[in-house]
């Protein structure tokens, strides 16, 4: 409550040009408040009436005159309308503060309002007065002059707005121009910079056709590799058939063929007798039953219960004849032969049994395994031609696989070309959008509403610049389009020149590790000639000194031969041999004397380190005493302690 308080004494001042206080602005009484809102309202109104005194007016005329300013205002009171009339007419401290609160915060909007008031609250008129018709006419007039103001005002809020706009686009426009500079630049610097290398454009492009070559060969090698694989398994297939006919044919001979037959014959007659005769037997039984069962009439339920009876009682009686049987066999020696009989020809039964499903699995087998094979003879017939077919297949193929690459590089570029189209005609439908809205040009942003504008002559200033906005649409358009156009090629150009960028480096990577290689062997090279030149500069140095030497030996050879006074190099040799010799002698003999004295001058030194340590001593020991004990003083060879 207090910020808003602040809130109204500082706006009140400003507005109304007062020197409240917040403490003087609390302590003022309703009355007061109430010339506040009074004065406030009026002064947001502009309107020219003096001011106007609430002591001079009664509490009804003043609650109706404020009421009906916030109707026009639009102002919603937070509570009922009773309770709001009543505050104003008290001078009800929190409704007058509310009231302040909203004028003063929403000023412009209510400034707006009350302007628009003055001129579109129609005047009421008594219906009697309008019977009159030159007072219906002189309405009618007014009527249409409220409406030309609203269309007027509302193209001058157009006119406005679109200003702001058309501003903007100014602004748009000069960051356009100066962006279109800086592409330009960049354009000019790729072109430059890309001169160079433009032989390496067509290296790229013959590196990607190698690459596609290579590709389709890769293709066709593995579409061949599959076709061999194929053949290689039908002939593996047909080479196992061959060996097991081959061991088939080995092993068959005529008396295992005659064993064969004599088995089958034998197994089948089996069959016959035994199975197939059981089986009739039971066929035969079974018919009967059935036959029987047939030639019943319908059964009650007390016939089903007298015949379970009589079965009771036939089960009882062959269970007392079976009991019976074999208290009376217990002593017969052959019922254990007739048992054993019976069991063998139950099993043999079931063996011929198991044979016969045996061989119905046999016969179905075989005939999926023929089956099968068929299949599988079809499906590599197919699959593996031969000779001229292969030839036009793998020819079909190459065709296919041409056709393949250029259609998926058409729909690439088509995809490309759509997206590109796709943007451009969203980014015309936005800027034909903002041309449309903003009426914009080159020099409205320069250009403001006149100084003698008047609602009289607003239309026609509408209108007039309508026409400037629509003539400066026109030149705007082409300046637009050559923008776009500009746009479109720096994408360009940069996508060739990243394209570029990408081909050289890739090449200078390429190329540059040989020439990484090939630099450090020549600098190798380098580095083992000139060693090489050293070592041939120091041979060529022995082989003077040896060339010299052997002159000067071949002319002592010489200087021998002949009777010649001057001495030799072996002379000289020898002489300088036994200088070289003497000096040694001296050395040795040198050495061995002072090795000698080595020890004498060791033990010299070591008793005249002694000493000089004894000294030492007695100086450290002299002086110690001085500072100990006195000074001691000789005079004429007598010596004197003086204490200190």
């Amino acid at each position: 409550m207090s910020e808003n308080i602040k809130f109204i004494v500082v706006e009140v001042n400003k507005l109304l040009e007062k020197n409240y206080n917040l403490i003087g602005f609390s302590a003022l009484n309703p009355e007061d408040l109430l010339q506040i809102l009074s004065d406030v309202l009026i002064k947001i109104q502009q309107q020219d009436a003096p001011k106007i005194d609430i002591k001079t007016e009664t509490p009804e005329q003043s609650s109706v005159r404020i009421l009906s300013a916030l109707r026009i205002l639009k102002y919603q009171p937070n509570s009922d309308p009773a309770t709001f009339r009543q505050g104003i007419v008290r001078g009800d401290t929190e409704t007058i503060y509310a009231i302040l609160t909203w004028l003063l915060t929403h000023k412009d909007i209510v400034r707006q309002r009350a302007y628009l008031a003055r001129f579109l609250v129609k005047i009421e008129i008594p219906s009697d007065y309008l019977g009159d018709p030159e007072i219906a006419a002189l309405y009618e007039q007014y009527s249409n002059m409220v409406n030309q103001f609203k269309a007027i005002h509302k193209e001058r809020e157009i006119g406005k707005k679109n200003f702001e706009i058309a501003a903007e686009f100014t602004e748009d426009l000069k960051a356009m121009e100066k962006e279109k500079e800086a592409v330009l630049l960049r354009i000019e610097k790729m072109k430059v910079k890309a001169q160079p290398a433009l032989h390496l454009l067509d290296a790229a492009r013959a590196l990607r056709m190698e690459k596609d070559r290579e590709r389709d060969l890769a293709l066709q090698k593995e579409q061949e590799s599959k076709i061999m694989s194929g053949l290689q398994i039908s002939f593996q297939g047909i080479e196992r058939e061959l060996q097991t006919l081959k061991r088939t044919s080995e092993e068959i001979t005529p008396q295992t063929l005659i064993q064969h037959l004599t088995d089958e014959v034998t197994v089948q007659t089996a069959i016959m007798k035994e199975k197939l005769a059981y089986e009739i037997e039971m066929k035969k039984k079974r018919i009967a039953a059935l036959m029987s069962v047939r030639g019943y009439s319908y059964l009650g339920q007390d016939q089903i219960t007298t015949l379970r009876n009589k079965l009771d009682l036939i089960t009882k009686e062959i269970q007392g004849l079976v009991e019976t049987k074999i208290t009376k066999t217990d002593n017969d020696k052959m019922e254990p032969f007739r048992q054993q009989a019976t069991t063998i020809s139950n099993m043999k039964r079931n063996v011929l049994e198991r044979l016969e499903n045996t061989n119905d699995r046999l016969k179905e087998s075989q005939a999926k395994l023929e089956e099968k094979r068929e299949q599988s003879k079809i499906f590599m017939e197919e699959m593996a031609p031969k000779g001229e077919d292969l030839k036009k297949y793998v020819a079909h193929l190459k065709i296919k696989s041409v056709s393949y690459k250029r259609y998926r590089a058409e729909l690439t570029a088509l995809k490309a070309e759509i997206g590109v189209l796709q943007r451009t005609a969203v980014i015309l439908k936005a800027q034909a959008g903002l041309i449309d809205q903003g009426n914009k040009n080159l020099d409205l942003g320069k250009q403001s509403i006149p100084d003698n504008y008047t609602p009289a002559n607003a239309f026609s200033t509408n209108v007039q610049l309508s026409k400037m906005i629509s003539a400066l649409r026109v030149k705007l358009l082409p300046l637009l389009n050559e923008a776009q156009a500009l746009r479109q090629q720096s994408r360009d150009v940069k996508e060739r020149y990243r394209k570029a960028n990408t081909v050289q480096s890739t090449l200078e990577t390429v190329i540059g590790s040989p020439t990484g290689n090939i630099i450090f062997e020549i600098n190798q090279l380098k580095e083992k000639i000139a060693k090489d030149k050293e070592e041939k500069r120091r041979l060529e140095e022995a082989l003077l000194k040896m060339k010299n030497l052997e002159q000067r030996i071949q002319k002592e050879m010489d200087a021998s031969s002949s009777s010649d006074n001057t001495r030799s190099l072996k002379d000289e040799l020898s002489d300088s041999i036994a200088v070289e010799e003497e000096i040694m002698k001296n050395l040795k003999l040198q050495k061995e004397n002072l090795e000698k004295d080595a020890d004498k001058n060791e033990k010299q030194t070591q008793q005249w380190n002694q000493i000089a340590a004894v000294f030492t001593c007695k100086i450290q020991y002299a002086e110690d005493s001085k500072h100990n004990d006195g000074i001691v003083v000789r005079r004429g060879g007598a010596e004197t302690l003086v204490l200190q």
